[in-house]
């Protein structure tokens, strides 16, 4: 079961990594393979249950993904300390901006969600009033 999972997991990384490589899009292929296991996952071609103990298990270990590139820069600190504001004014600005935009984007959604139930006009799924 659990193999079956991972190789689903996979199988999506792959798919990704060779969209990426025969369509030269400039997007990671582990991004792209990212896409590709959401949209099945949206579109119904993959159950939650196929991949939930595999994703579950990596979730749990995440931060050990994090340890290497970690370790990596206290390697060199000292660069990265000389260079520390123009580091980090460009890195909370960037956050700043991504934070604005998805509450802007939010905001228009939800603007045409309350738009179009107006418009419905208390009518139901199938056209009948709603009472």
């Amino acid at each position: 079961m659990i193999i079956k999972q991972l190789f689903i997991i996979l199988a999506a990384l792959f798919l990704g990594h060779s969209v990426a490589i025969i369509f030269n899009i400039p997007i990671p292929s582990n991004v792209m393979g990212l896409v590709i296991l959401f949209t099945a996952l949206c579109i119904g071609i993959i159950k939650i249950k196929q991949v939930d103990k595999v994703s579950d298990f990596i979730i749990r270990y995440l931060a050990v993904f994090f340890v290497a590139p970690t370790v990596g820069i206290m390697q060199y600190f000292e660069l990265i300390g000389n260079q520390f504001f123009y580091i980090i004014v460009p890195l909370i600005l960037s956050i700043l901006i991504g934070f604005f935009i998805a509450a802007k984007t939010t905001e228009i959604i939800i603007r045409i969600r309350e738009k179009s139930e107006l418009s419905a006009g208390g009518k139901g799924l199938g056209g009948e009033d709603v009472k």
